[in-house]
C-alpha cells in the first residue's frame, strides 16, 4: 500500500564482510557497480572476529558438554530461514550460557556430594571390621605424648612397616580380610610424623580425621557410628540421584533449542574457519557498513559469482545504540518532494519521513497562491528552459527532483487559475468563485490550516504514543478534546452558527467538555515540564489559534497574484489610451501606445511571475516547515551515500 501522509524510510542492516586483502580492489569495484553499501569502515579490524570465533567454538564446547549429559534422544534439526535470520549468537551466548552455568552449579554440587559419599563408604568400610563396642575416639585419638593412628591396605605392606618401625609402634585393634588389613595403631607424638611419612611410601592409606564429618564426633562407639554413616549414605544417594534427574530434565527441555544452536554456530565456524585461521588473519581486511535490507541478498549473491572468498555477519540495527543513514523511498511524483523535505532535514532513520503530506501540502500551497494559468505557464517555461542555467549540476538527482515539484505545483495553479477564470490578471470566466472572493477565499484557507495544522497534531499524538511520552500523548489529547468541543460552542454563542445536526441544549454542556480538554493540556504539560507546565498550557491553545490564522496568507497571497496582474493590465490600458489620445497623429500615438503597454506588460508580469513563484515558494515553506512539521519533526538524519563512482557532466571554475 502507497503511503498516504507519512512514510518509512529503508530499512537497513549493518553487514561486516571479511574478505582476503588481495580481493580489496575486486569488491571495491563490485561495491561501486551495485551500490549498495554505506561504507563506515574499511580496514583490518580483525581481532573482534578471531574474539567472535573462539567465542562461537567455547560455544559449541559447551553446548556439547551439555548434549553428553543425556542419553537415548536423537533431534532431527530443521532450521527455518526465520530463525536463521533472527538467531543471534548474542541470543544463543545467553541461552547456552544460562543452562550452562546452571548445569554447571549443579553437576559442582553432585561432585561434592559424591565426594563425601565415596569417604563415608571408605570410612563405613574401615569402622565396619572393628569391634563395635570400642569408643570411635579412639580411631583418631591425639594426646600429648601418645597418638593413634588407624590404617588400611595390603598385609605385605602392613608387615613391613611392623618389621621397620615394631619398637615404635603397638597395635591395638587388628582385622584381616583375603590380602587386606585394617588396624589401629599407637604412637609417641615424637614419633608420629616418621611413621606417617613410612606408612605413605608403603601405600597404606590413613583415616584422616579431618574427613570424618563432625557429626560423628559426638557419637561414642563405632555401633552408633555405623548406623548414622548408613542413614547418611542412603541420604547422600537419594540427592545424588535427584540432583542427576534434574540436570536431565533441564537438558532435555532445552535440546531442542542446543542442537538448532548447534548447528547453526557449527555451519557458522565453517564460514569463517578457512579465513580467520591464526595463521592468515593478518591478511585479510574488513568493510563495514549499512546495506539496505533487501540488497544484503544481491550483494552475497554477486560476491559468489565472482568467486570472491568471503564472510558476511548481517545485524539489524538497535533503537537507541545504531544510527543508520538515512534512505527515502517514495512513489514517483511523491518522490519529487524529498528535496523540499530535505531544506529542513533529511529525517532520522527512526523517525517517519512526511514527503507524502509534504508533497500534497506544498504543490496545493503553491498552487493556491499562484492561482493563475498565464503565470502558471510562464513559470513552467522559465523553470524548464533557464532554471538549469543557475545550477553548477542540472544532473544531480535532488536538483531533477526539484525542478519537477516546481512544475507539479505548478500545474497545481494552472488547474486553480483556470477554476478561477484568471490570466494575467485578466478575468475570461469563472467557474468557481472561490478564490477571487476575498471572504470566502478567507474562510476555505482556515480551514485548510485547520484541518493541515490538526493533522501535524495527530502526528505527534501518534509519535508521543509509540515513543511513550505520555505527558505528551495527554496534552495532545486535551488539545483534540478542547477543540473538538470549544470551536462549536464558540461558533454557535459568538458567532451564532451552530453546527447541524447537533440540538441546541446540547451547547450548553461543550463549554465544560472543553474544560476537561484544558485540564489534560494542564496534567500533560506538568507531567511533560513540571511546574513550569502551569504557565506553558495557555501557549498550546494560542499556539494552535495562530497555526490556523497563519494559513490566511493563502487568501492574501493568491489575491496578490491576480490582483497585481490587474493593476498592470490597467496600468498599460491607461498608458495606451493615454498616449493615443495624446499625440495628434492617430497611427503615431497607436504604435507608441502599444509599445508602452507592451514594454509595461511584459516587464509586470514578469515582476509579477518572479513574486509570485518568489512569495509562493517562501510562504508554502513556512506553512509546511513552521506550522506543521515543527511539532513533531527532527530531521536530523544523515543521508545513505553508497560507495560509487560519479561521473560530472559539467566543471565549473568560479
Amino acid at each position: 500500500m502507497p503511503p498516504i501522509i507519512v512514510n518509512k524510510p529503508v530499512e537497513m542492516k549493518y553487514v561486516n564482510i571479511i574478505i582476503p586483502r588481495d580481493d580489496i580492489e575486486r569488491v571495491i569495484n563490485i561495491l561501486h557497480d551495485i551500490g549498495a553499501v554505506h561504507v563506515e569502515e574499511l580496514g583490518e579490524k580483525i581481532e573482534e572476529y578471531i574474539e567472535r570465533y573462539e567465542k562461537i567454538t567455547k560455544l559449541i564446547d559447551m553446548i556439547n558438554s551439555l548434549l553428553n549429559q543425556v542419553h537415548g534422544i536423537s533431534i532431527d534439526v530443521n532450521l527455518t530461514r526465520l530463525e536463521l535470520e533472527t538467531i543471534t549468537l548474542e541470543l544463543v551466548e545467553k541461552d547456552v550460557t544460562k543452562l550452562y552455568n546452571e548445569v554447571k552449579g549443579l553437576s559442582e554440587k553432585h561432585k561434592d556430594i559424591e565426594e563425601k559419599l565415596r569417604d563415608l563408604k571408605e570410612l563405613y568400610s574401615i569402622l565396619s571390621v572393628l569391634p563395635r563396642n570400642i569408643p570411635l575416639k579412639e580411631l583418631y585419638f591425639e594426646g600429648r605424648f601418645l597418638k593413634t593412628i588407624t590404617l588400611r591396605g595390603r598385609i605385605d605392606a602392613f608387615k613391613q612397616l611392623l618389621s621397620s618401625l615394631n619398637e615404635k609402634i603397638n597395635l591395638l585393634y587388628r582385622f584381616e580380610s583375603e590380602q587386606y588389613i585394617t588396624a589401629v595403631i599407637v604412637c609417641l607424638t615424637s614419633d608420629y610424623e616418621e611413621i606417617l611419612e613410612k606408612i605413605s611410601s608403603l601405600g597404606l592409606h590413613v583415616l584422616d580425621p579431618n574427613k570424618i564429618p563432625r557429626e560423628l564426633h559426638t557419637i561414642p562407639t563405632i555401633d552408633e557410628a555405623l548406623k548414622w554413616i548408613n542413614e547418611k549414605i542412603k541420604e547422600y544417594t537419594e540427592i545424588l540421584h535427584d540432583i542427576s534427574s534434574r540436570i536431565n530434565m533441564k537438558i532435555r527441555e532445552a535440546v531442542n533449542d542446543l542442537c538448532k544452536y548447534l548447528v547453526l554456530l557449527e555451519n557458522r565456524a565453517s564460514e569463517i574457519k578457512a579465513l580467520l585461521s591464526v595463521k592468515n588473519w593478518k591478511y585479510l581486511t574488513l568493510i563495514g557498513g549499512w546495506v539496505p535490507r533487501k540488497k544484503v541478498k544481491e550483494l552475497i549473491s554477486v560476491l559468489h559469482r565472482n568467486n570472491i572468498s568471503f564472510y558476511i555477519e548481517q545485524k539489524d540495527p538497535i533503537r537507541g545504540k545504531d544510527e543508520p543513514p538515512t534512505l527515502l523511498e517514495n512513489p514517483p511524483l511523491i518522490q519529487w518532494y524529498e528535496p523540499i523535505v530535505k531544506f529542513i532535514g533529511l529525517p532520522r532513520y527512526w523517525e517517519w519521513d512526511p514527503t507524502p503530506i509534504i508533497a500534497y501540502s506544498f504543490a496545493l500551497f503553491f498552487g493556491i497562491m499562484l492561482g493563475d494559468m498565464g503565470y502558471a505557464v510562464a513559470l513552467i517555461v522559465a523553470v524548464l528552459l533557464f532554471l538549469d542555467k543557475f545550477v553548477t549540476d542540472p544532473n544531480s538527482r535532488d536538483y531533477k527532483f526539484f525542478k519537477y515539484s516546481l512544475i507539479v505545483s505548478s500545474i497545481v495553479g494552472f488547474i486553480i487559475g483556470f477554476l478561477s477564470g484568471s490570466v494575467f490578471g485578466i478575468q475570461l470566466f469563472t467557474i468557481v468563485d472561490v478564490f477571487i472572493d476575498p471572504l470566502k477565499f478567507l474562510v476555505v484557507a482556515l480551514i485548510i490550516g485547520l484541518i493541515h495544522v490538526n493533522i501535524s497534531h495527530a502526528l505527534t499524538l501518534a509519535k508521543s504514543i509509540k515513543e511513550r511520552n505520555f505527558g505528551g500523548a495527554l496534552s495532545e489529547t486535551g488539545l483534540f478534546v478542547a477543540e473538538a468541543f470549544g470551536v462549536p460552542y464558540i461558533m454557535y454563542t459568538m458567532l451564532d452558527t451552530p453546527l447541524p445536526g447537533i440540538p441546541i441544549w446540547l451547547y450548553n454542556y461543550f463549554l465544560y467538555l472543553a474544560f476537561v480538554g484544558v485540564a489534560l493540556i494542564v496534567i500533560g504539560m506538568i507531567r511533560s515540564i513540571g511546574g513550569l507546565g502551569l504557565l506553558m498550557w495557555l501557549f498550546s491553545l494560542t499556539g494552535l489559534l495562530g497555526d490556523v490564522l497563519s494559513y490566511s496568507r493563502l487568501a492574501g497571497v493568491g489575491l496578490a497574484t491576480i490582483y497585481l496582474g490587474a493593476s498592470f493590465n490597467a496600468i498599460a490600458t491607461l498608458a495606451f489610451n493615454g498616449l493615443k489620445s495624446t499625440i495628434p497623429v492617430e497611427i503615431v500615438g497607436f504604435i507608441l501606445g502599444g509599445i508602452v503597454a507592451g514594454l509595461t506588460l511584459f516587464f509586470g508580469h514578469l515582476l509579477n511571475t518572479i513574486l509570485s513563484a518568489i512569495g509562493g515558494f517562501i510562504h508554502s515553506l513556512r506553512l509546511c516547515f513552521v506550522e506543521f512539521l515543527s511539532k513533531f519533526y527532527e530531521g536530523t538524519g544523515y543521508p545513505f551515500e553508497p560507495l560509487r563512482v560519479v561521473f560530472r557532466r559539467r566543471i565549473v571554475i568560479e
